[in-house]
């Protein structure tokens, strides 16, 4: 097997670690909510197998994973009760699936059927949970809630709802009101909190009180009663907690136990054909990321002992002679080799991620009849292996829907005048302290009318209020939402943008949406830069050495002439405004400087905007081992700092230290 998948093994057994933990806790007894949470999670877990395997090309075991994240969601629905022998044929089908990616991992052919140990056990648990003749038992109608609450309720509430009261679980309503400055913070502290003590089914928009201003919603639980102590209410925030539905109205006839599903046969071995040469296994040493830390952290504290020994060297040269100097430039490469090798280990060039996209994306294209052309752009920037392992899913998610939702069939882009095939571009940058990753198609766009009456309809927004394209897109992103009525094999079933969007904000990033109808759609992912290698040009300015990334410097220009800011400078036969340093980082500035840099930017109309920045010194340049340090986060201009032997250099965010420089001279023009 290629080895650029090592990566994509290794997220499989952790995947797999993490569905066998689970189980586990199932096997104990449990509270609901947390029995509710744990059938989630392996939800989640198989859907994601699913779309791993479906990266690999292994069509058959998707088709398996797919079968278990059913039986999943139909646990989640409350079709299905937790019980021994249920648990004990939910961790047969995962073992099952363990047993068949370990042997897809040596090279072996994939089975036809890697749960057909199984098949009989997982036929009876459908046909158990298949709704009775006249439909679904729905209890919401139990719920003492409006009737436009009521049409606010997912399909997934519901089911939620009518299960927890067949379990004889009250469901409890808790109304508050909150300021429109922090109601999104405290929305989400009060949530957890109650979330504590039973399970979240939903969060409903709810009437503000009359001489009241803010945001009201109704937070429902499953739980015996709420402690609103337990829930560090600010004054004024309670509106009122209610019993809305007790399981003891709940018909006796309809709270008919679950039989007990008969215990699984042993797991027969199923035969699979040997590829005609097995793949060499590659022995993955992983390490956990404190100890990396911690030898980091001392070859810092080493670097600094160097740098200590280096001025002592220095200051007494004549004494000692050219030996001991010679001796610390050794060690000072070694440090720096080391620290590099360190560093490799942990990143990794964005390209492992695009060759993970690409199988995947030929395989779509040829089940779905719709031509692909892939391309990609910025595949040698580099970024951190767990980083890549945590953007694997969401990258999945957002090809795998660009196909199924944005591509139109062939016949549909021929008759708009678009060309058979369609056409995703991936394109990764490096923007200051970000990386932003663009991945555009061009297809139908998001539908804005179908997503607007999709979330009227579920009470997300209002009917008769104006919605920005900017809400709508932004409304495809909350947990749930889908405009499909049923799940694909390809695009899930509502999960894919949710699981993007906490993916992203997990690590501190965002995520931007936008399209044009008939043309297609752009979704921009920014993630915060932790730690890379940087290519620099060093300065020296009010005695601070600084960096500033080579990819941005147009010229560096010196003279003998002193230059001020506000001042013009010719450079190659143009006139460009020059703004010291030290004024666009708020410095004292100074009386006059000789060198400049040209700053570069690429503005959206195609044309380059540029400033010369005045310095103090040209230090040269060098690659630079580049960290964002947490007290930088909101420090104008800098983007991460290197340590030298001097000290800290500070790496210079180019893009903003333009939007400074910009504002320093306009501030000048108007004081004139």
């Amino acid at each position: 097997m290629d080895q650029s998948f090592d990566d994509v093994w290794a997220e499989c057994e952790d995947l797999f670690q993490q569905a066998h933990d689970t189980l586990a806790t199932l096997k104990e007894p449990q509270p609901a909510h947390v029995v509710q949470a744990a059938v989630n999670a392996l939800f989640r877990n198989t859907h994601t197998l699913k779309g791993m395997a479906g990266m690999l090309g292994f069509h058959n075991f998707s088709r398996a994973a797919h079968r278990m994240e059913d039986i999943f969601d139909l646990m989640r629905k409350g079709r299905l009760r937790s019980t021994d022998s249920l648990v004990e044929t939910l961790e047969s089908g995962i073992l099952a699936l363990e047993a068949g990616m370990g042997e897809l991992r040596r090279g072996r052919m994939e089975p036809e059927d890697y749960l057909h140990a199984i098949r009989r056990e997982l036929g009876e648990l459908e046909a158990l949970a298949r709704p009775a003749e006249g439909g679904a038992q729905d209890l919401t109608s139990m719920l003492d809630l409006p009737a436009d609450a009521m049409k606010a309720l997912s399909e997934y509430e519901r089911t939620r709802v009518t299960a927890l009261l067949m379990s004889n679980l009250p469901i409890q309503g808790v109304a508050i009101c909150l300021d429109f400055a922090t109601f999104d913070e405290r929305l989400r502290v009060l949530s957890e909190a109650l979330g504590q003590q039973g399970e979240l089914i939903s969060t409903l928009p709810w009437d503000v009180p009359e001489a009241r201003e803010g945001l009201a919603f109704l937070l429902m639980a499953a739980c015996p009663a709420v402690d609103l102590a337990a829930l560090t209410l600010l004054e004024g925030e309670l509106i009122t907690a209610v019993l809305l539905a007790h399981p003891d109205r709940v018909p006796s006839a309809l709270k008919e136990e679950v039989p007990s599903q008969p215990a699984p046969p042993p797991v027969e071995e199923v035969p699979a054909t040997q590829a005609p040469a097995l793949a060499q296994e590659v022995e993955i040493l992983r390490l956990p990321a404190h100890r990396v830390e911690a030898l980091e952290a001392r070859l810092m504290a080493v670097g600094q002992l160097r740098d200590k020994a280096s001025q002592l060297v220095r200051r007494n040269r004549g004494a000692l002679g050219e030996h001991p100097v010679a001796l610390l430039a050794q060690m000072e490469e070694g440090l720096l080799e080391v620290q590099k090798s360190l560093l490799q280990m942990r990143m990794v060039k964005i390209e492992s991620l695009f060759s993970r996209i690409e199988p995947m994306v030929k395989s779509l294209s040829r089940d779905t009849g719709k031509p692909v052309k892939l391309a990609f752009a910025g595949g040698d920037l580099e970024l951190e292996r767990s980083l890549l392992g945590r953007l694997g899913e969401p990258f999945l998610h957002l090809v795998r829907n660009a196909i199924d939702h944005g591509l139109e069939p062939p016949s549909e882009r021929q008759a708009l005048g678009k060309s058979e095939t369609g056409s995703i571009r991936i394109a990764a940058s490096q923007r200051g302290r970000n990386l932003r990753f663009d991945i555009r198609d061009d297809g139908r766009g998001f539908n804005l009318e179908r997503i607007e009456s999709r979330g009227i309809e579920l009470g997300l927004l209002k009917e008769g209020q104006v919605h920005t394209a900017e809400q709508l897109h932004r409304l495809t992103l909350e947990p749930g939402f889908s405009t499909q009525d049923r799940a694909s094999q390809l695009s899930g079933r509502g999960v894919g943008m949710d699981v993007v969007r906490s993916e992203i904000e997990a690590l501190g990033g965002e995520i931007h949406l936008s399209s044009e109808v008939r043309r297609g759609s752009l979704i921009r992912l920014s993630i915060p830069l932790s730690r890379a290698v940087v290519s620099c040009l060093k300065v020296r300015c009010a005695g601070q050495a600084f960096g500033i990334p080579l990819g941005s410097v147009v010229r560096v220009q010196a003279g003998r002439a002193l230059r001020h800011g506000g001042d013009q400078v010719d450079v190659l036969g143009l006139s460009l405004p020059l703004e010291s340093l030290q004024a666009c980082l708020g410095l004292p500035e100074p009386a006059g400087q000789q060198a400049f840099v040209v700053l570069g930017q690429q503005g959206a109309a195609s044309r380059s905007v540029s400033v010369a920045l005045g310095v103090d010194e040209i230090l040269g340049r060098g690659e630079l081992l580049l960290r964002s340090l947490p007290e930088l986060a909101h420090a104008a201009g800098i983007m991460g700092g290197s340590a030298q032997e001097e000290g800290v250099l500070w790496v210079l965010d180019p893009e903003a230290v333009l939007g400074l420089a910009m504002d320093s001279l306009m501030r000048r023009v108007a004081r004139v």
